[in-house]
């Protein structure tokens, strides 16, 4: 009977920790190529904030959380990164993504009760 509660607690509760913020993505790096370490990402000329490379099937990806952005027209500069032992930190050139962020409603007006 436990195990039951266990389930369904489960059941009830893990669709509600889901994560429904927009993120900036990019294709897969191939596996034969070189993989990043990381990205350095700024928006909108921004302090530039260093996201590490998401694992994925066949290499790694770009995944870069945009939800706390204003509404607006917004500009992502990114470059892949890579430390090499030797070498020091390498850099790819940089990409630049532009999207926007739909404005929320005004406050309802006009708010009362009817008979």
């Amino acid at each position: 009977m436990k195990k039951y509660f266990a389930v369904l607690f489960c059941a009830l509760a893990l669709p509600g920790l889901a994560v429904a913020a927009p993120f900036v993505v990019s294709d897969p790096y191939p596996a034969s190529g070189v993989q990043p370490d990381g990205f350095a990402v700024s928006v909108d000329g921004g302090a530039v904030v260093e996201s590490p490379a998401q694992a994925v099937t066949g290499g790694v990806r770009l995944y870069y959380d945009v939800s706390a952005v204003s509404a607006g027209t917004h500009t992502l500069r990114v470059k892949a990164y890579k430390n090499d032992a030797v070498w020091g930190r390498l850099e790819s050139t940089e990409a630049v993504f532009t999207f926007s962020r739909p404005a929320s409603p005004s406050a309802p007006a006009g708010i009362g009760l009817v008979k």
